[in-house]
């Protein structure tokens, strides 16, 4: 196994932890997880929501739940290590069911070795070697290690109360489950807020209250997003013409998908084909492809940054 997770219930401590290859775009979010991305070796452009960040060896990007992002490659090889923990891990010191959003977690040249970033990068480290580890007392080490990392980001960051994603009962979270589903197999064709709605039973003013308490986002907004990531993944594992990509997935036009597409990750689709690395481009290298921790370069990064 590549990829090394833990949950520890009690705690609402849950984390997932690998290092792995850095291909063409994979636009997606996590909903209810933070994703701590480090770069071990190579360049890599990453695209967080709207802003783009131009990473080299040891930088840090802190994405918080439910934003969108991506990253590319420069050169190929780029390896970076992947840290997600749930929301619900910092559940024990909040009140009222409140969750926090981590305000500008991300290093450059300038900021790489300040000792935020330095401990950033250790406790990463130690939670990735414990649980390769695997013995009780790693599970135990791992444990501190990722609260250690939390008390990190929340006394050396600044923060601000999330208050998308809120808890909500059973029988909103089997809507949300139902309306998202539904998207997902529908988001090619054309789809109103008011036809999600009556498929709901529900009016309209509430479907769209829903979609911005549970996502943080607008109904409208999550449909682009979804249409992009689709798009997106055409682009990047076939050669169709990008006017048949577009009206594929949902978009009214090419101009439209131009559009969406410089919106979100500031340069056309076109230009983006033109430069991708077209070894990096078959379907299987856009899936995560996960390096074993006691692999030589991923062991002697995580020495490097334990040793701080």
């Amino acid at each position: 196994m590549t990829k090394y997770q833990m949950t520890w219930s009690k705690d609402n401590i849950s984390v997932e932890c690998y290092a792995h290859q850095v291909t063409n775009f994979r636009y997606h979010w996590h909903q209810d997880d933070f994703e701590l991305n480090i770069l071990l070796h190579g360049k890599q452009h990453f695209y967080e929501g709207t802003d783009i960040y131009d990473l080299e060896e040891n930088d840090v990007v802190l994405i918080n739940p439910n934003v969108g992002h991506a990253s590319y490659c420069d050169p190929e090889g780029t390896i970076a290590l992947i840290l997600h923990f749930s929301s619900d891990s910092l559940k024990n010191v909040m009140k009222n069911g409140q969750k926090l959003r981590f305000l500008n977690c991300h290093s450059n040249q300038d900021t790489r070795n300040e000792l935020s970033y330095k401990r950033i990068r250790m406790y990463t480290a130690q939670i990735q070697y414990y649980l390769y580890r695997g013995d009780p007392f790693s599970m135990y080490a791992a444990k501190a290690s990722m609260e250690m990392l939390m008390a990190t980001l929340c006394t050396m960051f600044d923060t601000r109360e999330d208050r998308s994603g809120q808890e909500v009962d059973e029988d909103t979270q089997e809507i949300m489950k139902t309306v998202l589903k539904y998207l997902d197999a529908h988001y090619p064709e054309k789809i109103t807020l008011e036809e999600i709605a009556g498929m709901t039973g529900y009016n309209r003013t509430y479907i769209s209250t829903l979609f911005h308490q549970t996502l943080g986002i607008r109904f409208y907004d999550y449909l682009m997003r979804l249409r992009l990531q689709k798009a997106i993944r055409e682009l990047v594992t076939t050669d169709k013409p990008l006017t048949e990509i577009a009206l594929y997935n949902g978009f009214s036009d090419l101009k439209s998908f131009n559009s969406r597409f410089r919106e979100m990750l500031k340069v056309l689709p076109s230009e983006y084909r033109a430069n991708m690395d077209q070894s990096l481009v078959s379907p299987e290298y856009y899936e995560i492809q996960s390096i074993p921790a006691s692999e030589s370069l991923i062991m002697e990064k995580l020495e490097e940054y334990m040793r701080m």
